[in-house]
């Protein structure tokens, strides 16, 4: 048996809990519902957990303060202050609760292995393994080499960023989105012309709807590799056989 693995292999789970409780911790903080507006009132944008708009909405008399034409760029402009604003809103969060300090420790832990247990990671629940019935020690450690190694490569690839396009009803308003992030926005100014906020807004919320389902298809299809490696239930069976000492022994 590898000792060496097993000690590593403890160090590596104590880690990963204190990152989950790390990043537990910073998603309580992190700045929820940011709102943006264009410069001249015309749309308002608030965003979504994911980063991506939850809302986009013309004022009343947006054709007082932006001309149809424009419509489509000032919704960029309106993400992008809502994205300004979560972001002042995350560096006061960050300040706050010294995230810096938490992350320099969580460094020179990772360096210098300690005792793995509960206590690593208090408030973060280990994993349930009761029902976890691991194979021997030298199959798991085999497929585990493996799958780090299909990580690895698949790592050393970058892929090209997901983009998904929504369309409303009428394809009057397009939008394109990548993973967090709200990349354009068209309006036919012709259509856009005729309309008042309530039609405006309700091919928003088409378009908004369309991109976010075409954007989880791909999304999907695009973790399927990893997916495939099973990372989850190798890393179960391999935390069940060092919680048993008869496994240890074998």
């Amino acid at each position: 048996m590898n000792e060496e693995f097993i000690q590593g292999l403890q160090h590596f789970q104590q880690q990963a809990l204190n990152l989950q409780n790390m990043m537990a911790s910073l998603q309580d903080q992190m700045p929820q519902g940011a709102e943006g507006t264009d410069a001249q009132g015309a749309v308002t944008i608030r965003l979504a957990a994911d980063g991506l708009p939850e809302f986009i909405k013309a004022a009343s008399d947006w054709q007082r303060r932006q001309p149809p034409e424009a419509i489509g760029a000032v919704v960029v402009e309106a993400y992008g202050a809502a994205m300004s604003s979560q972001m002042e809103g995350l560096s006061r969060s960050f300040d706050e609760a010294d995230w810096q300090a938490k992350a320099d420790r969580m460094d020179g832990a990772l360096a210098t292995p300690g005792p793995s247990g509960p206590s690593a990671a208090a408030g973060v629940p280990e994993p349930d393994l009761r029902y976890v019935v691991p194979r021997s020690l030298d199959e798991v450690t085999e497929d585990m080499l493996s799958a780090f190694g299909a990580v690895e490569q698949l790592a050393m690839e970058v892929p090209e960023p997901v983009h998904a396009t929504g369309k409303s009803t009428a394809h009057r308003v397009v939008l394109t989105v990548a993973k967090g992030g709200l990349v354009s926005c068209e309006v036919d100014p012709q259509w856009a012309m005729k309309q008042s906020s309530i039609g405006l807004n309700q091919a928003f919320e088409e378009a908004l709807a369309d991109a976010r389902v075409k954007l989880s298809a791909l999304e999907a299809t695009a973790g399927d590799g990893v997916a495939n490696l099973q990372l989850g239930s190798l890393l179960n069976e391999a935390l069940a056989i060092l919680s048993d000492p008869r496994r240890l022994a074998e």
